[in-house]
This record gives C-alpha cells, structure tokens and sequence, in this order.
C-alpha cells in the first residue's frame, strides 16, 4: 500500500467542520501544510530510511509534577495527542525522533506508546524554583524543544513555547510576588528568543502583543480541546450528595479573586429562594465564604478538590454550571461542562465569548440580578436548556487536542526549516 496522501486542506479523520474555532473549509493561518506541497498534497517516490534525515524534539516534561489541570491539562493532553498522531503514522512525524524529558519519575500514569520518557533529575538541595527548567534541562535538549507551560528555557532559541495569558499583569493581586516577577522577567525573553510562541486565545494573544511579549505575526492560536471531559466516568465517581435539592454548579477559589466566588456567595440566597443548592468544587473552604457573608448559607455544597469522575457526575447532575470569572485565557471548565452535558452561564468578560460563542448564556460579573434570572429562566424553559447542552455538546467537539497536535506538527518542520535542519526549497 502505498503512503497516503495529504492536502493542504485535509484534517484529522473524525474531525467536525470546524478546525479550533476555525472553519475547516479556509486554509490554517501560516500553516505549513499550505505552504510545503514539496512535502505534503502531492505524491512522491518512497525513500529509503538511510535517505531519511531525522529530526530531534524534546518535550519540557515539567508540567508532570503540576496536578493536571490548567496548563498542566493542556500539556498533558497535547503530548499524548503528538503521541497517537506518530503511532498512526502522521506524515510530519515519520522523520522525527521525539522524547519527553521530566525532573522526577512520574507520580501519575501518562499512557505514551511512542514517545520514550527521559528522567533528568532535578537539583533538590535545595530546590529552586525554575533551576531545572532554565538551568539543568537547556543542556539535555539536543534539537527542538517544545515547551507547554508558560515559563520555558530561555537559553534555547529552537523551540515551540506555549504562553497562555498574562494574568500575572492583568490580575497580579492573584499571585504570590516571586511568582509574579518570575513571569514578569522571563516572558519578554522568551518571547523574544523562542521561535514560535502559541496562545489559547485570540483574547490572549492580543494581550502577548500588547505587553510586547512576542511579534503578532509569531504567534499562533490553538485554543484547547475537549475529548478528554469524554474519557471521564461520571460512574467511577466517589462523590455522594444527596440533599434531595437540584443544583447548579461552579468552581471556587480562595486565592484568585479574579474566579469571583464573591458573587456565587452573594447568588445563593437567591438560589435558595428557588428552590436550589449551589454545589461548589475547587480550593475553597468556610473561612473564605465568610469573606463575602456573615455565615455560610446554608444551600451552598463545599465540595472541595474533586478528581475528574466525580466533577463529571456532578456536571450530569447539574442544572447548569456557572462560571462568573472577570478573565480567562480560555476558560477549560467552561468546555469540560458543554462536553458533558451541562448548559453553560458564563461570564460577558473575556474571553468567554470568544470561546464559548452563541452556546452559553451569559452575565456581567457584578451583575448579581441577571445570573439569578439566567438560573430561573433554565429553570423554567426546559427546551431552551435542552438547546443549549445540544448547541454546546457541538461547540465542544469543535475544540479537538489532535488538531492542535496535528498543528505543532506543522509548526516543528517550519521551525527546522527555520534552522536548516533540512531545505524545504
């Protein structure tokens, strides 16, 4: 049989018509695969593997000792997606020799089938916060480096580096001062150093170039993904609630007011009105309750950090799910939800709409009477929520971890073009 062929146009096989927000019937912005018909959209003579040059990557495996979430999801899910794309034969991976490197054994399973796990013991004598990233692992990468959480080598230059938003600037009261200055100092470098810097956002993009983090034109978008919300087993939950009450729910942090659990404090009063409980998952406890009021109302659900399972069976469960943050690079949990099932009130700020589009309703963040109309309105229009989780089921599908696998595949042969790991002429 012989090696299949692939367009400039041609996508993942399953994938819906929208590519990541993009409509999959225009050509990717600066893709590659538009660009070099000399190696993809048009047959060629089979090549020995002694002609084959092979091409070097390391992926940064720092995200593994971060719980995975946030950033940590996307890193997580983008590596095994490179994986399943490179065990299938991917033409842009055919050539390519690709390892992760990590500063500890991994403490939870990360299924690869072809990428080999390297371990480059991190310093620990102290440890320092970033010595292995800037310092111990720049000597251990001998080609290309792809880095998925924010802070990445500065030393190395041939190298893919994902920054998600710049909330240390735009809500630095968030974040711990080392941690602030520590993105504060290291951004502007690497975006000036590394060879391609990606997004999750439009929003968040325009925020890299409005702080002069990196170029706009070197700056690609990939928005994240969504299957694994379809991997989770709502029936592996442990979680056990039972009040006898329906309920909304949403996520909340003490340590980030920019996640505005004030207003889900001030909503439940009126949600009790009704007839509802508000289930609230993440890092948060009484004491921060009591910020916002003088005792914990009494429908409010603390359910604590929650693993994936049991945030799947409470989304099935939910009425709806509320996310009134001020500012979001992308807003996963937003996704997580439509994915699986739960309709979706969100925030106008950005950049949920962005994300989310015309399968959410949404509210001012200090608009504390039309987040209690919104829940009522779900309450009593079953077929409009039936609407939305239909609309949002399909928006999610619309945000896929292969295809942004499938464009760092794109973005690793331009960067060794850029190199002159081979001649693309």
């Amino acid at each position: 049989m012989g090696k299949p062929e692939v367009r400039a146009k041609s996508m993942p096989l399953g994938m819906p018509s929208e590519l990541n927000g993009h409509n999959g019937d225009t050509p990717l912005v600066d893709s590659f695969a538009a660009k070099a018909k000399v190696l993809i959209g048009q047959s060629r003579p089979a090549r020995t593997e002694r002609e084959v040059q092979r091409r070097r990557w390391t992926i940064n495996g720092d995200f593994t000792t971060l719980r995975p979430t946030g950033v940590a999801r996307y890193a997580r899910e983008v590596t095994m997606a490179l994986d399943a794309l490179i065990l299938e034969g991917h033409p842009l991976g055919r050539d390519l020799d690709i390892d992760l490197v990590v500063p500890r054994p991994l403490s939870e399973s990360l299924p690869l089938d072809v990428i080999p796990v390297r371990l480059v013991p991190e310093f620990s004598r102290p440890r320092l916060p970033q010595f292995w990233v800037q310092a111990q692992l720049p000597r251990h990468v001998p080609g290309g480096l792809l880095s998925f959480c924010n802070l990445a080598p500065v030393a190395v230059r041939h190298q893919i580096a994902c920054i998600h938003d710049m909330h240390t600037r735009l809500m630095p009261a968030s974040y711990g001062w080392g941690f602030r200055w520590a993105h504060r100092l290291i951004l502007p470098a690497l975006g000036r150093r590394a060879a391609r810097i990606t997004t999750v956002s439009q929003f968040s993009r325009s925020h890299l170039v409005a702080f002069g983090i990196a170029p706009e034109d070197n700056i690609v978008v990939t928005y994240n993904g969504s299957e694994h919300a379809q991997r989770w087993n709502a029936e592996g939950s442990s979680l056990n609630v039972d009040r006898g009450r329906p309920y909304v729910l949403c996520l909340g942090r003490r340590d980030q007011d920019y996640k505005n659990t004030e207003l889900l404090v001030r909503l439940a009063p009126f949600l009790d009105e009704i007839g509802l409980d508000l289930w609230m998952f993440g890092d948060v406890d009484e004491t921060t309750i009591r910020r916002y009021a003088p005792n914990v109302p009494d429908n409010i659900v603390l359910l604590g950090r929650i693993g994936d399972d049991d945030f799947k069976k409470a989304l099935e469960g939910a009425l709806c799910f509320l996310f009134p943050s001020r500012i979001e690079g992308f807003g996963l949990p937003a996704i997580e939800a439509m994915a699986s099932g739960c309709p979706v009130i969100a925030s106008t700020s950005p950049c949920l709409p962005e994300i989310c589009g015309d399968c959410a309703l949404y509210a001012d963040p200090d608009d504390l009477p039309s987040w209690a109309e919104k829940v009522r309105l779900l309450m009593l229009a079953p077929t409009l929520r039936e609407w939305l989780i239909s609309k949002g089921e399909i928006r999610a599908s619309r945000y896929s971890w292969r295809w942004i696998a499938w464009k760092y595949l794109e973005l690793m042969v331009q960067v060794d073009a850029d190199f002159g790991v081979f001649d693309l002429r």
